[in-house]
């Protein structure tokens, strides 16, 4: 057969065989494609953030990939196969970017056929910051209420301060990183105890991260104290005299520390006037003498010394107290 007269035979009938020839690869087509199924895979979405700047504000924590191929081949496709990736590497400045998501696929699915992968979202857009670092102080985080009377003096951190790095923004604004929860609940006296960091800012990090001893130094509340109408003890008055008119009653206030001088009570030697130098009717006066414990403080007081009339006694009572002594 020569070829024009292979070439007659092709050409006769020829538009019945191109639609048979349509119709054909149509059918294979639509046999295929009832071949593949699809499934919409969630995976996690990494920022890759190696270089100079970081990711700021809000973003996706994951995306959805469309994955085709046969019903079988996708029976064994999971989440865990297929990664999804943003690098930030490349950019150097602060800004909005819109960048591209990488899908990484796991070994195995590279040797199915056919196997399609698609993203419904495949960039994403991302704020950005450029890195920075510095040393913010450790703040003690208090709960609970010292013992009554007593108050919190100091408390000192150590380490005192932290390294903490991230995107500058959010580093400048970072004024100190807050110790987990310091119970001082009913404290009377200085402790030490090991605590450790509150959770910061999630975009920030801690660069070196260890123990932290809190030191709580706590002491006795000062507080003042009124006390009125309090008798005058008098001392080494002679036995023939006597004092003309009422002793005046005194007043005074100390201050000392809450737990002690609460509850203080106030003992009736507390003021005292002397008349070992007194031997003759008189008005004299006399320095009162104010007998405190050493842990109280005088800070006020009605009177530094008495006016005093001193007369003799009547010859009754006079006897009386000679009967007496007797």
């Amino acid at each position: 057969m020569n070829t024009k007269h292979l070439l007659d035979k092709i050409l006769d009938k020829w538009p019945s065989k191109v639609i048979c020839l349509v119709i054909a690869i149509f059918l294979y087509f639509f046999h295929q494609a009832s071949l593949i199924d699809s499934k919409t895979f969630v995976v996690p979405l990494q920022i890759i953030e190696d270089g100079m700047v970081m990711h700021v504000g809000s973003v996706p924590g994951s995306v959805s990939v469309v994955v085709r191929a046969s019903d079988e081949t996708i029976k064994s496709v999971s989440p865990a196969d297929i990664s999804a990736s943003i690098s930030l590497d490349a950019i150097t400045e602060k800004g909005t970017y819109k960048l591209p998501v990488k899908i990484t696929l796991a070994e195995k699915l590279k040797e199915y056929d056919p196997f399609e992968v698609k993203l419904k979202d495949d960039s994403i857009t991302i704020d950005v910051d450029t890195k920075a670092i510095k040393y913010v102080p450790i703040a003690p985080s208090i709960v609970g209420e010292v013992a009554h009377g007593y108050e919190i003096e100091s408390i000192t951190m150590s380490p005192s301060t932290i390294e903490i790095s991230g995107p500058k923004s959010v580093v400048n604004a970072t004024e100190q990183i807050y110790t987990t929860r310091l119970n001082v609940s009913n404290a009377e006296t200085n402790f030490t105890t090991e605590t450790s960091y509150q959770k910061p800012n999630k975009l920030l990090v801690i660069t070196e991260e260890e123990p932290i001893k809190a030191t709580v130094s706590v002491k006795p509340k000062t507080m003042e104290r009124d006390f009125t109408d309090i008798n005058v003890e008098v001392l080494n008055l002679d036995d023939g005299l006597e004092i003309a008119g009422e002793l005046p009653l005194i007043s005074i206030k100390l201050s000392g520390s809450m737990p002690v001088l609460e509850d203080y009570i106030l003992s009736k030697h507390a003021v005292q006037v002397n008349l070992r130098d007194v031997y003759e009717p008189g008005t004299y006066e006399l320095p009162l003498r104010y007998v405190l414990p050493s842990n109280l403080n005088l800070i006020e007081k009605s009177d530094d010394e008495l006016t005093l009339t001193i007369v003799r006694k009547s010859v009754e009572k006079a006897d009386a107290a000679e009967g007496g002594a007797e």
